[in-house]
């Protein structure tokens, strides 16, 4: 644990990353926080203060953790790592803003972010007719915290179980006992609380007998690919996209319905940049008969961020100033009448901007979409 700046420079991968920059400016440009007026964040600025021991004059939190920066770095800079080391050292200072303090101690006392009660978890899956919860299983589906408790996104989920059940997959769902994965506690920079959240998951997926997670959002993926095996949960992780796809490959799951539209795709960064899956999502949509698919001009490792990662969900921005605006705007220029994307948090911002701009648009989850073309709303 760094306790001050001077100590990033005895980490050597950190050190060689600061000390790589040549201050070509590209991760600035690339920036979604800079494509509205005045420069929110420069990492270039920021290196080069560090280069130099100067105080850091940049606000970590203010960072989505993209990875667009480092996407278009000639120099192979961990820009995101080094600002992930920095917010650890905030927490150790007690600058974490408010609103990640807070869901800090609500994923503590009630295992998600927002404070809902634990019991009403799984009430989701109350509108299904199936007993698929606490039940052992070698594949868990993880639904994670906003999928569980918002009305909205409750729906993906119950897209996602519907085409497992119609390809006859045996697997389970933890409903109320299932926390939180960690990934808000991680961006915030804390340590001690996260291997204690993540410690308790894994011995609650081995009580299970967990051998296969399939992960909802590409937040919890990432979680459990990357972050778990350091603790010693080693699983084999799949978002739903590569597993859906996997199914329909080998013949398991079906998709018959034919739906006349055009479509376009959002690469959620977490899917994108940092899973590098790109193929799997837009083989589902290919699977639509009738379905018109266009890509936006910024897409695949160049696709906008939403402006929902690095915890920044949590956090309220201007209306006018978040990323997810533009995203709309590129959308609707594709002549597009459904934005698809795979990740609740994009899910939200898109419907806020559509909504804010009246866009023609309407945004959906891949597996709403599969599901709709697999049998309709009711499987």
């Amino acid at each position: 644990m760094y306790r001050s700046l001077s100590e990033l420079f005895t980490d050597r991968v950190l050190a060689e990353s600061i000390t790589a920059c040549f201050q070509c400016g590209a991760c600035t440009a690339a920036c979604p926080l800079n494509i509205f007026d005045g420069l929110k964040l420069s990492p270039r600025q920021f290196l080069r203060r560090m280069q130099l021991g100067l105080p850091i004059n940049i606000e970590p939190y203010l960072c989505m953790m993209c990875k667009a920066c480092e996407t278009v770095c000639p120099r192979n800079v961990k820009i995101t790592k080094i600002i992930h080391e920095l917010r650890k050292i905030w927490f150790r200072n007690n600058r974490v803003p408010t609103p990640l303090t807070q869901a800090l101690w609500k994923i503590y006392e009630d295992g998600n972010p927002w404070g809902y009660p634990s019991r009403t978890r799984g009430q989701w899956l109350d509108k299904l007719d199936v007993n698929i919860s606490k039940k052992k299983g070698e594949t868990l589906l993880y639904v994670g915290c906003i999928s569980s408790y918002d009305i909205r996104l409750q729906g993906i989920a119950t897209a996602i179980v519907k085409l497992l059940l119609k390809a006859e997959v045996d697997f389970t769902v933890l409903g109320d006992e299932e926390r939180c994965c960690g990934d808000p506690v991680y961006h915030t920079g804390e340590t001690d609380f996260l291997e204690e959240l993540i410690n308790e998951n894994i011995a609650k997926f081995n009580s299970v007998g967990v051998r296969r997670i399939v992960a909802l959002s590409p937040h919890c993926y990432i979680m459990f690919r990357d972050i778990y095996p350091k603790y010693g949960g080693e699983y084999e992780v799949l978002h739903y996209t590569e597993y859906l796809a996997e199914l329909i490959d080998s013949g398991k799951l079906s998709i018959d319905t034919r739906l006349e539209a055009r479509a376009t795709y959002h690469d959620p960064c977490y899917l994108g940049r940092y899973a590098k899956i790109y193929e799997q999502p837009r083989r589902l949509v290919e699977s639509v008969k009738g379905l018109s698919f266009s890509e936006m001009s910024l897409s695949k490792e160049l696709s906008l961020c939403c402006g929902g990662g690095g915890g920044r969900i949590l956090m309220e921005s201007k209306p006018e100033e978040r990323p997810s605006n533009i995203r709309v705007k590129q959308a609707v220029e594709t002549g597009a009448e459904i934005l698809l994307t795979s990740c609740p948090y994009c899910i939200i911002n898109f419907e806020d901007s559509a909504k804010i701009q009246k866009a023609p648009l309407k945004v959906m989850d891949v597996a709403e979409l599969l599901q709709a073309a697999a049998g309709g709303q009711d499987g």
